[in-house]
């Protein structure tokens, strides 16, 4: 339980970290979603630019079966490795956004 409450922590701030950079373009604001009652979080960004509508998902984690998985992230940051260095062991991140069969070359964990 308390590597769950530790993962929790981490995601968020790392999420709140890169939440706090607004896009420049358009009326686009950046939504942090943190549900703890099921271990889904994201970072979103939502609105306008120009006539165009902008929402999509920049960052995606989720927890199960105790461990992390990065399911999206459409940045060029390594976010696996800021989890390393807030403490999470490589075994408990999975490389969710990989294929199934690309997990276990990653060095990180396979579920």
């Amino acid at each position: 339980m308390a590597n769950l409450e530790h993962y929790r922590q981490c995601i968020q701030t790392i999420l709140t970290k890169h939440g706090s950079f607004q896009p420049k373009r358009g009326d686009v604001k950046a939504e942090l979603i943190f549900d703890t009652s099921h271990d889904h979080y994201q970072l979103m960004y939502v609105g306008w630019n120009g006539l165009n509508r902008v929402y999509h998902s920049v960052m995606h984690f989720d927890i199960k079966d105790g461990k992390i998985w990065i399911e999206q992230n459409m940045t060029d940051v390594d976010l696996a490795q800021e989890l390393l260095e807030m403490g999470v062991v490589k075994e408990d991140i999975v490389l969710g956004l990989q294929p199934p069969y690309k997990r276990p070359y990653t060095g990180y964990g396979v579920a």
